[in-house]
């Protein structure tokens, strides 16, 4: 199973490389791709919809802050080599080149997005940010298709349990002001 999931990422790197990739299209996908982005969107959503947005915004950004740090640790533990430096040998050592599974981008915007429309009732335009988010890092080369799929999946394991706890917990003690 890993020889195939291994040959589709190579696969499609390799078609994206030869068939996509522009920097035109780059330099769009990652201005919109930065998270100070998706910060003053999600801020503005959250502060014209709820009278406790501050609560709401705290909750969330403490979440992925949390998820991001797991999303770290298994970088580091896992460590493979990002399609930028694997497959077209760029020869920039840096280190974070060799911590391409899982996305990052991709886990944490998917918990933000999966907190703020479950617990904060916001837009599902929010998704789509979260597939940009991964998309983007695919058409950039900064990972490979199952970095952005593993990364979606854990944000959305964390989104869950953030979720879990808000609705056991938190949302008791929370106020409206």
């Amino acid at each position: 199973m890993k020889q195939i999931i291994l040959r589709i990422d190579t696969e499609l790197a390799l078609f994206i490389y030869k068939y996509i990739k522009n920097p035109k299209l780059d330099k769009i996908l990652s201005n919109i791709n930065k998270g100070e982005v998706f910060l003053i969107i999600s801020i503005l959503s959250l502060f014209l919809t709820r009278k406790d947005w501050l609560f709401a915004f705290l909750f969330v950004g403490i979440f992925s802050f949390l998820n991001d740090r797991f999303v770290l640790f298994i970088k580091k533990r896992v460590s493979r080599k990002r399609p930028s430096l694997k497959l077209l040998g760029n020869t920039f050592q840096h280190e974070d080149l060799n911590h391409s599974f899982p996305s990052a981008h991709a886990a944490n915007s998917l918990c933000a997005v999966f907190l703020l429309i479950t617990c904060f009732e916001q837009s599902y335009f929010f998704f789509l940010l979260s597939f940009l988010a991964g998309f983007a890092r695919l058409l950039s080369l900064h990972h490979f298709f199952s970095d952005v799929i593993g990364g979606w999946t854990i944000g959305l394991t964390s989104g869950i349990i953030g979720f879990i706890l808000y609705l056991n917990w938190i949302h008791k003690f929370s106020f409206n002001l």
